[in-house]
């Protein structure tokens, strides 16, 4: 590889990562911002779960469609425009006068992140095929850094006056995506990357390990997107809204060294479900307790235990269903993307209306039984796939 070569994959790393880095940040808003919307505009706890699904919506319908043309694409004005609308979508949530209008940017914002998410890591795999582990890690570490770094975000906008603050900062975040992407041109390398038919996927879904990982990413996006959504607001019945931010906080820094730590772990056994199965078995217990007995600052320390033991559930499986299918792995993960932000929008709505009849911490009881039917979802491969095969 050329010194330009090399150049030039650093600056394309850099540009996917500065999206991934502020898309994480403007995801994690959403939660840390609730109380602030709720005072702004007047709304009810149950049009509240509204701001999940109107993120998510769109966006898991683009990442498939996206996902499965990708060799048909110019990706590179796939990738520019997507910042670009990303970007102005910010700007304009930041700026929504009503409620209503609020919701419109984040179903544009959430469309328009599609290509995005769907083509970047297929141009990483290309610009980094000897090195492919090491580099959707390192974007896995780079999506927690943004994403813990959320609810500091608004936790300073509030600080400085307005939570609106917060979203001109996002979509500065992307517009400087767009001005490295502007400059760039495609590497030959990325010209590689191959679109599927819908027969051809289909029959690769129907693999026992795609299935089952696709399942359990599925519900286990409604439990953590309901823990991104509903958290901070479960803890300010606790304290003030900048300390119940910073409880959201506390379970995504446990993201941080929960993904490097399992990243060296799973590498080194001979079958990573096997992780998820003692960390999905702790998990499950505590993320009761963290609902129904966790009370003042003892919430810090389990939401902080919680993230360590989920951090590890979406990477895992994600890189066990690739495994599966691994000539369809741009196809394959953007099925597996899809079905976790599906996850993330049907089920924060669902504690939203269960909320104010049940009262929040009873609706968000429903959590822990989710998360043990990840649990199951993950078993049943285990045993699905056996010792030995490929896609265990």
């Amino acid at each position: 590889m050329s010194q330009a070569s090399t150049r030039e994959r650093r600056l394309w790393t850099l540009a996917l990562f500065v999206f991934v880095g502020t898309e994480a940040i403007g995801f994690q808003l959403r939660g840390a911002l609730l109380p602030s919307i709720e005072r702004t505009f007047q709304v009810s706890t149950g049009a509240l779960g509204l701001v999940a699904t109107a993120g998510t919506a769109g966006f898991v319908v683009a990442v498939l469609a996206f996902g499965l043309v990708g060799g048909r694409l110019d990706i590179r004005r796939a990738l520019l425009g997507s910042a670009v609308v990303v970007a102005l979508g910010a700007f304009a949530t930041g700026l929504a006068p009503t409620f209503g209008v609020l919701l419109a940017a984040l179903f544009v914002r959430g469309v328009a992140t599609g290509p995005f998410r769907a083509l970047d890591r297929a141009v990483l795999s290309h610009l980094f095929p000897e090195g492919r582990s090491k580099v959707f890690n390192l974007y896995g570490f780079v999506w927690a850094v943004g994403a813990t770094a959320g609810p500091v975000v608004v936790t300073a906008a509030l600080a400085l006056g307005n939570w609106r603050y917060a979203y001109a900062l996002v979509g500065a975040g992307f517009l400087c995506s767009a001005a490295f992407l502007v400059r760039l041109d495609l590497p030959d390398a990325v010209g590689n990357e191959r679109s599927v038919s819908v027969a051809e996927l289909r029959r690769v879904l129907r693999k026992p390990t795609v299935l089952g990982v696709t399942t359990a990413v599925a519900v286990n996006g409604g439990v953590e997107g309901s823990l991104f959504t509903w958290l901070p607001y479960f803890a300010a019945q606790q304290f003030p809204d900048a300390t119940a931010n910073l409880v959201l906080s506390a379970f995504l820094a446990a993201f941080l060294p929960g993904r490097l730590t399992y990243s060296i772990v799973t590498d080194r056994v001979a079958r990573p479900l096997g992780v998820l199965l003692v960390t999905l078995g702790v998990a499950v217990p505590l993320l009761a307790a963290t609902v129904f007995v966790a009370d003042g600052f003892v919430l810090f320390a389990a939401v902080f235990a919680l993230g360590l033991l989920l951090s590890a559930t979406y990477p895992t499986l994600s890189a066990v269903g690739v495994s599966a299918a691994p000539e369809y792995s741009a196809p394959v993960n953007a099925v597996m993307t899809s079905a976790t932000y599906a996850g993330i929008a049907l089920v924060p709505p669902v504690i939203g209306v269960l909320a104010p009849s049940v009262g929040l911490t009873t609706a968000m009881g429903l959590l822990p039984l989710l998360l043990g039917l990840v649990f199951l979802a993950t078993a049943a491969t285990w045993v699905a796939t056996g010792p030995g095969t490929p896609s265990s």
